[in-house]
């Protein structure tokens, strides 16, 4: 145990799928945008209250939730859209329930928000039509 009571290793911060396919997505949107991955959804939003107790209350519900990649625009810094990659083959009510909390996060927000299935099947041709950049 180290002097935090607890043991302590690094570990990686995307999956081999998760990584390959931001090699792909940075390829796919590297003359538009920033590419950032595995972000805090609480960085991604301004969560205002005059209820201090509302506000906290929000915040801890969002507070371990993160997002797999952000486009973010590279002269306003401006979020432009949020991908998530979702896998089918691992449905859960507690996923479910994440992902509405997400969902709704953004919504709210005015950020789009993607969720693409199969993540390896990409091209950058055909991912830059999932995200609306094409033309």
């Amino acid at each position: 145990m180290g002097e935090f009571g607890v043991s302590l290793h690094a570990q990686p911060l995307l999956t081999k799928d998760e990584a390959a396919f931001y090699n792909l997505l940075k390829l796919t949107v590297q003359d538009y945008y920033l590419v950032l991955a595995q972000v805090p959804v609480w960085c991604l939003v301004d969560v205002q209250s005059k209820d201090p107790k509302a506000r906290a209350s929000f915040l801890d519900r969002i507070a371990l939730r993160r997002v797999d990649f952000v486009l973010i625009h590279p002269g306003t810094l401006a979020t432009f859209k949020i991908i998530e990659l979702d896998d089918p083959a691992v449905p859960s009510a507690q996923k479910e329930g994440r992902n509405k909390l997400v969902d709704g996060v953004f919504k709210e927000a005015g950020i789009a928000l993607v969720r693409l299935q199969n993540p390896g099947s990409y091209t950058a041709t055909t991912l830059a039509a999932a995200l609306g950049l094409e033309g």
